[in-house]
């Protein structure tokens, strides 16, 4: 058998790598970047979703919360002040409701929750 030429290995390496390069490509503009889907809402959509994050994140059992009467209010300099009710079971599984208030800042990025306040809806503090 005759030996590859070298012209012939570097066809193939160059046309392996065109193809990798245009996989990669194809992927990138197929699967939704969450940082792009979100720069495309509005502050005030982002600080409620933020909003509710943190709030599941601190219930006893968020898979079994719905979260209500959401109000968004514009405070100004980019702030936005985030409440609504939470029904989620308490300790003894029974659902009770909750309220929450959060205020999100664009400009620091910062987030403050004001207030979780409810039957024993909360996480215990460690």
């Amino acid at each position: 058998m005759k030996k590859d030429s070298p012209v012939a290995i570097f066809l193939i390496i160059v046309v392996l790598t065109v193809i990798g390069i245009l996989g990669v490509i194809y992927l990138q503009n197929a699967i939704p970047d969450p940082a792009k889907v979100n720069a495309n809402r509005g502050d005030a959509e982002k600080a409620a979703i933020r909003c509710e994050e943190v709030v599941k994140a601190g219930l006893r059992n968020a898979a079994k919360a719905t979260l209500s009467g959401q109000r968004i209010k514009d405070l100004g300099e980019n702030r936005f002040q985030v409440n609504g009710n939470v029904d989620a079971p308490n300790a003894s599984g029974i659902i009770v409701r909750g309220n929450y208030n959060c205020i999100f800042n664009f400009n620091s990025k910062s987030f403050d929750l004001l207030s979780l306040e409810g039957d024993d809806v909360w996480k215990p503090l460690q």
